[in-house]
């Protein structure tokens, strides 16, 4: 066989070089690609980004609507005005050289941004100056939001605009269409949707929804080249929550209240309307007010931010609830068989009670031997007091403070709820227990004081609280549980008594000439906040009272705290509290179609009296009905 020729060893020699040269390059080339890739410079890594785009498929958050449907929290589309910076700088230079390659002598801006910022300043409300600013200030940026909050209007112009790195995006805005009626109740969002306060807080699992989402593959010019089957996720939007308030019961709530804390120059108010039979509350309110040279005792700087931001003080804040809490405490000794309606107690006719560890119980009027039932209806701190004494310490704290579910949560679903303040046990003295059965050294909040009092509204048993409808399987509301608490025979007997209390005790003034009402009013020395010392203040006060009607049926308990009354206007609970119960139930009811049950003798009386009533009521008649000189006397003192 021939040798191979020269000139073929030295095609092959040099084919080879050329094939390890070429090889070794694309192998330099993968690494370099790779290096890019893992290890890019510092000017090229802000260009390369992610190769995936996702875009967002909005979804409303779940609508709040009261009992009757109507929309107290809905969600509506907005727009914000976004722009890209970087684009508006390339896209700019890009016109203003080809408008100097057409025409060199003309005069162009050479500022893109300060093209697109004067633009933008006539078509929304924001200056010019300040839109070249943010656009300088962020001149690399991508995507920048000018505007969050775009009008009709404001959409409308930058719209016809047309220009290029400035857009448009759909925003959820939450609306709320009865605002500000029950706004500390329903809450508030922030600017992503997420609850911060109220229902929209405490409900945020049900109300929030899902954001959809497409994820795709993409080129440089961020134009899709792939989608995967399951990069769709579809959006989910949340549910509607129904609460148990209606807005026009809120409305009445939050009217009348804010009337009387006006009227008495008060530092605040608070109320509590709630269906006994169900424990669904119908209304909550609850107002604060600065008062010019006052040292407010309560503060709450959220509100100052916005009113539906601050706490609920009718889940958050105890009192003490003076003479209302004595109804509690004669039921009891009624059902433990201490006393029966009937069974005289030797009050003190001249001067003060003395127990037997010697402390002295006043009352405002000294009437003498009295029978159980007139201890209650002339509110008399002795009578309860021995009464106290004839309980043992388990019977105060259980039969009457445990039982009727003070010192416990009653969650009815509102942020921040506390358990009320009740003196341990192993500092309950005597002094305590007399305390107590006077509705002293005990708080309680007005949620706790609502529930309790529907016992006497129904066959002895407490519902538990709700602000929200749940639903059965049929989409009808599912029924409460219910707590016995009380014989039948007790509570009712103690309603009756009750009954009295706005006929000839301390509630004349909040008698309905429409009604039959029950209840009681509370009148307690404010105590001190800390920092401020120990103790009680002399002269101011908290004011309340609580009521249930019509008597044979009950429907409503309406509970009212009037929070440091000015003095010089008023300050015993059935002269400024008592009233606005009045109120509230006498509209309430008619609302509700409930019909009137007031015994006509007694409407007439009412009537003539001229006191205080609704504006609704009618004229005085002639028939009058003689009303004790010591109105106002008769309320119950602190201690």
């Amino acid at each position: 066989m021939p040798a191979p020729m020269p000139d073929s060893r030295r095609v092959r020699a040099w084919t080879g070089g050329v094939l390890i040269c070429v090889g070794a390059l694309l192998s330099l080339t993968v690494l370099r690609v790779a290096h890019l890739k893992l290890l890019p410079p510092p000017e090229l890594d802000s260009t390369l980004g992610s190769r995936t785009s996702t875009t967002r498929e909005l979804a409303s958050r779940g609508r709040i609507l009261d009992r009757r449907g109507r929309v107290l929290a809905t969600t509506t589309v907005g727009h914000k005005l976004f722009a890209d910076p970087a684009l508006i700088w390339e896209r700019g230079w890009t016109r203003i050289r080809e408008g100097m390659a057409r025409d060199p002598e003309a005069v162009v801006s050479t500022d893109p941004f300060q093209e697109v910022s004067g633009a933008l300043g006539q078509a929304i409300d924001m200056p010019a100056g300040a839109i070249l600013e943010r656009l300088r200030g962020k001149a690399e940026s991508r995507y920048i939001v000018l505007d969050a909050d775009l009008s009709d209007h404001e959409l409308d112009g930058v719209r016809t605009l047309g220009l290029e790195g400035v857009g448009t995006e759909q925003k959820l805005v939450r609306h709320y269409p009865h605002a500000p009626i029950g706004s500390q109740l329903v809450g508030r969002t922030n600017i992503d949707q997420q609850g911060l306060s109220g229902m929209e807080l405490m409900q945020e699992r049900a109300l929030a929804p899902a954001t959809g989402k497409l994820t795709f593959l993409r080129d440089a010019r961020r134009n899709a080249l792939h989608i995967d089957d399951d990069a769709y996720v579809p959006p989910r939007p949340g549910q509607d929550v129904r609460l148990t308030i209606d807005l026009v019961i809120q409305e009445i709530a939050e009217r009348r209240l804010a009337k009387a804390v006006s009227q008495y120059n008060a530092g605040g108010g608070r109320i509590v309307v709630v269906d006994p039979q169900t424990g669904d509350v119908l209304a909550m309110a609850d107002i604060l007010r600065r008062r010019s040279g006052w040292a407010e005792v309560t503060e709450d700087k959220d509100r100052a931010k916005d009113p539906a931001l601050g706490r609920n003080r009718c889940v958050t804040d105890a009192y003490e609830p003076g003479s209302t809490f004595k109804p509690f405490v004669w039921a009891t000794a009624t059902e433990l068989g201490i006393y029966d309606p009937s069974t005289r107690l030797p009050t003190p006719k001249d001067g003060p009670y003395r127990t037997a560890f010697g402390r002295a119980i006043r009352d405002v009027h000294y009437y003498g031997t009295v029978d159980w039932t007139t201890v209650l209806v002339k509110s008399l701190n002795s009578g309860m007091a021995m009464a106290g004494e004839r309980m043992s310490v388990d019977q105060m704290r259980g039969a009457v403070v445990d039982r009727f579910g003070f010192g416990h949560r009653t969650g009815v679903g509102l942020p921040g709820e506390e358990e009320g303040l009740i003196t341990p046990a192993d500092k309950w003295t005597k002094w305590t227990q007399t305390s107590v059965a006077m509705g002293h050294e005990i708080g309680v909040t007005p949620v706790q004081m609502a529930r309790a009092f529907s016992a006497f509204c129904t066959d002895g048993s407490i519902p538990a609280l709700r602000l929200v409808l749940p639903q059965d399987s049929e989409g009808s509301p599912s029924s409460p549980p219910r707590t016995p608490v009380l014989p039948e025979p007790v509570a009712l007997v103690a309603r009756e008594a009750m009954e009295r209390v706005l006929s000839e005790g301390t509630g004349r003034k909040a008698q309905s000439a429409t009604y039959r009402m029950f209840g009681k009013s509370g009148t307690a020395q404010l105590p001190k906040p800390k920092g401020q010392g120990r103790g009680y203040y002399e002269d101011r006060y908290v004011s309340s009272f609580v009521a249930g009607a019509p008597l044979q049926n009950p429907r409503l308990v309406v509970l009212c705290v009037i929070d440091d009354p000015d003095r010089r206007k008023g300050h015993f609970g059935g002269s400024i509290a008592g009233p606005v119960v009045r109120d509230v139930m006498d509209e309430s009811l008619n609302y509700l179609g409930v019909k009137p049950d007031q015994l006509e003798e007694r409407r007439k009386g009412i009537l003539a009296t001229g006191q205080d009533l609704p504006e609704n009521a009618a004229a005085p008649v002639e028939t009058v009905l003689m009303l004790n000189e010591d109105d106002a006397a008769a309320e119950e003192v602190a201690r």
